[in-house]
C-alpha cells in the first residue's frame, strides 16, 4: 500500500519508483506539478513507450504524449486518493477528470502506460472503502478506457470500437481477455469471435470452460 508519510514526489521520481520496484511512497499534499517536472515526465514516459511498443503485436500505435502525460498524472493522483480517504467528491472528480479529447488509438496505448496500473488499485480501494467517491470513479474511467481494465466491468461499446479498430490494440486486447478469462467481455458483440479465433486449438489449454459456438474451431 502507499505510503503517505513522505513529502510529495515528483511526477518523475513517481514514474521511476513505479515503473522501477513498483512500490511508491506518496506525500499527502495535493502539490501542482511544475512545468519542468511535466516536461521531464514525458520524456521518460517517451521513452517507456519506445520499450513496451517492442513486446506489442503487430506494429503499436504512435505516441500520445498528452494522453500519457494525462495519465500518469491521474495514476499519481489516483493513489494519493486511495490514502488521503476524507477528501470529497468534489476533490475526486477534479483531480481525476477525464482526458480532454477524443481517444484515438495512439491515446489509448498512451493512457495504457500507466493506466494498466489502475485496475490493482480499484480492488485495494473497493477493499478499503468500496462505496465511496473514488471506486465510482475508478469504475468510470474502466468504462472508458477497456483496453486499461481487462478483469473489471466490460467498457462502454464507443471505447471498445476504438480498440478493436486498431490491429495492434486488438490483438493485444483479445490477448489480455484470454489472460484474464474475462467472460463478460468476451461474451460482447465483435469480441467472442475474435476469442475463439485466438484461442483456435488451444482452448482447453488457455480457457478451458470457455463456451464454445458451433461455429468455433475445432
Amino acid at each position: 500500500m502507499p505510503d503517505s508519510s513522505a513529502a510529495a514526489l515528483t511526477l518523475t521520481d513517481f514514474l521511476a519508483q513505479l515503473l522501477g520496484s513498483g512500490a511508491v511512497t506518496m506525500g499527502s499534499q495535493l502539490t501542482p506539478f511544475a512545468p519542468a517536472d511535466l516536461a521531464a515526465a514525458e520524456q521518460q514516459l517517451r521513452r517507456y513507450h519506445a520499450q513496451d511498443a517492442l513486446a506489442m503485436p503487430h506494429r503499436a500505435p504512435a505516441f500520445a504524449p498528452a494522453a500519457a502525460e494525462w495519465a500518469a498524472q491521474l495514476v499519481y493522483r489516483a493513489i494519493q486518493l486511495v490514502v488521503l480517504r476524507d477528501l470529497d467528491e468534489t476533490v475526486v472528480q477534479q483531480e481525476l477528470a477525464d482526458f480532454p479529447a477524443p481517444a484515438d488509438a495512439a491515446a489509448v496505448y498512451s493512457a495504457d502506460l500507466m493506466l494498466r496500473h489502475l485496475p490493482d488499485l480499484l480492488e485495494l480501494a473497493k477493499g478499503l472503502a468500496p462505496g465511496d467517491a473514488l471506486v465510482a470513479r475508478l469504475h468510470e474511467l474502466a468504462r472508458q478506457w477497456p483496453f486499461s481494465f481487462v478483469g473489471t466491468e466490460p467498457g462502454s461499446p464507443e471505447a471498445q470500437a476504438v480498440v478493436l479498430s486498431d490491429n495492434s490494440l486488438r490483438t493485444a486486447y483479445i490477448d489480455r481477455i484470454i489472460a484474464a478469462r474475462d467472460q463478460g467481455r468476451a461474451n460482447q458483440p465483435g469480441v467472442r469471435e475474435l476469442v475463439q479465433q485466438a484461442l483456435g486449438k488451444y482452448t482447453a489449454d488457455f480457457w478451458p470452460d470457455f463456451p464454445l459456438s458451433n461455429q468455433s474451431l475445432a
